[in-house]
């Protein structure tokens, strides 16, 4: 079995996955990620940023030299080795982060597993009997613009009031099969554990 946070892809039926606090009898019916056009996004920025920082600073540190008669090769060697260290650093924790950051449905519940730094986490659940209904929906131009939708379910319990899941691909196809899934659990919850899992993929290629 392998912890989920560690699996670079998810394919259905996700049974040789886990997460911590999975029940014995408790069942995966979908595990994603934010889309991977999400990740290379913050990656490409935060280098871009980086790096026109370095370079900027640089030619600072090289004018301002000339202009006091010092020689500043040795600061602007130290400041790109330290640029350096700083985006490997920062593109290992963006990737990290959104890796181990990971969106389940079970059996049971919806949960999201929300890391804000490589070693911390915070964990949001929805029971399935708290679910009222779903939605998805893109949001602006962007989204659209790269298949890309938010999924929401609404819920009962006061103190979540949606639980969303952003920026995937099939949102739309992710709502129609929620609506089975709770149709499942409502009126026939004896089928449940027959339930196909939801697979992200075209119509003509799933499963």
């Amino acid at each position: 079995m392998q912890l989920l946070f560690d699996a670079t892809d998810f394919e259905a039926p996700y049974t040789n996955l886990v997460f911590p606090g999975k029940a014995e009898d408790e069942k995966l019916l979908y595990v994603t990620r934010e889309a991977p056009l999400v990740l290379s996004v913050r990656l490409t920025t935060f280098f871009l940023i980086v790096a026109l920082g370095m370079v900027a600073g640089s030619i600072m540190l090289s004018y301002t030299g000339k202009l006091i008669g010092f020689d500043t090769t040795m600061i602007v060697l130290l400041l790109l080795l330290l640029g350096a260290v700083v985006i490997f650093g920062g593109l290992w924790w963006i990737w990290q982060v959104y890796r181990k950051t990971v969106f389940i449905i079970t059996t049971r519940r919806l949960t999201k597993f929300i890391h804000t730094t490589p070693w911390t986490r915070y964990q949001m659940s929805l029971g399935l009997d708290k679910v009222v209904d779903s939605a998805a929906y893109s949001k602006g131009y962007v989204q659209a613009m790269f298949g890309l939708g938010t999924f929401v379910a609404r819920s009962s319990a006061g103190n979540i009031k949606n639980f969303k899941i952003e920026n995937i691909h099939y949102a739309e196809d992710l709502h129609n099969w929620m609506n089975k899934l709770m149709f499942t659990f409502n009126k026939e919850i004896e089928k449940l554990d027959q339930m196909k899992p939801f697979v992200a993929k075209p119509m003509g290629k799933r499963d």
